[in-house]
């Protein structure tokens, strides 16, 4: 898979899984960062390959743009050499991938937890959800297409009024019945260019970290701590780290069908979290078949009618005109 076939999400799961791979190799958390940064630095140099990078820095706020081409390793551990703190750089990134991965290093220090074996299911959690992004995206791309394609119908038919010789612009430029298409045409292009963007934009709304706050608490769990106070620090680190509380509700029940079943509640927690994965992956595929079908209302309530009136009715007028004459 090249890299320009690869998301975002999926970028940071690569990293997430080289963090895991270094604190479990004997690494202390403190010294990953620098030799991610080293990693990643002889990544990029010399590579053709640089359309993750370029995305990333077009989001960037411009706190993070003070280095051109710093990667989020590599700034991180500028921090952490400095003795910032690596949770809170990672806080104010914009792309909720980064901010799950500092709030998954902040609930580690707080509560005890093993972070490597967290951070491998993040990064499994992570890509799944990039595939899921690469899908949806994919289904999204045929019935966006069409969208755009169908808004630029009646300029189409303007032009090929033009073409056939009939002042179809002269028409709708230079008589009030022109003017009156121009103004229903118009009013009618935009409310479809509109409705559109709008159906579009619903059918791309999904959740950015599904059944995250589930992995937390089963992380937590391995802390040792009570479970109510897990529950309630997950709570407090979401919101800090701005991420949605997806499927946390659900943390009580299970804890207390682990509890009265006397089995692990992590692995219990765990499974949960997949369900919520694949439900959100679920209902954004179907999101994206079902956009194919309700486009065609826009399209035939308001973009061939403007059509017709930009299009159509000017050239007939034009037509009337040159027989009357």
């Amino acid at each position: 898979m090249s890299a320009r076939d690869t998301t975002a999400t999926e970028e940071v799961a690569a990293v997430v899984e080289r963090l895991a791979t270094l604190l479990a190799g004997g690494n202390a958390p403190a010294n990953v960062w620098p030799r991610l940064a080293a990693f990643a630095s002889g990544e990029v140099v010399g590579s053709n390959e640089r359309a993750p990078l370029r995305a990333f820095e077009r989001i960037l706020p411009r706190r993070w743009r003070r280095r051109p081409h710093e990667r989020v390793e590599a700034r991180v551990a500028r921090i952490v050499r400095g003795g910032g703190d690596a949770a809170a750089e990672l806080r104010e990134h914009p792309h909720a991938s980064w901010r799950a991965l500092g709030a998954t290093w902040r609930l580690a220090e707080r509560t005890g937890a093993p972070l490597g074996p967290a951070l491998r299911d993040l990064a499994a959690g992570f890509r799944d959800l990039g595939q899921s992004e690469r899908d949806v995206s994919v289904a999204l791309s045929g019935p966006a297409s069409t969208s755009r394609l169908v808004t630029a119908l009646p300029l189409i038919g303007v032009a090929l009024g033009a073409l056939l010789g009939f002042d179809t612009l002269g028409v709708l430029t230079g008589e009030p019945v022109g003017w009156l298409l121009v103004a229903i045409g118009v009013g009618l292009l935009v409310a479809g260019w509109w409705w559109s963007r709008t159906l579009v934009r619903r059918a791309s709304k999904r959740p950015t970290t599904p059944g995250f706050g589930l992995d937390l608490v089963a992380m937590g769990m391995h802390g040792g701590g009570a479970a109510d106070a897990i529950v309630s620090e997950v709570r407090s680190t979401l919101r800090a780290f701005r991420l949605e509380p997806s499927g946390i509700e659900r943390a009580s029940p299970v804890l207390e069908l682990a509890t009265g079943a006397g089995v692990p509640a992590a692995e219990l927690l765990r499974a949960e979290a997949s369900l919520e994965r694949t439900r959100a992956r679920t209902d954004a595929a179907r999101a994206a078949a079902k956009l194919g079908v309700t486009l065609m209302l826009p399209l035939g309530v308001c973009i061939l009618p403007a059509f017709l009136a930009l299009g159509v009715a000017p050239l007939l007028v034009a037509v009337l005109q040159r027989v009357l004459s």
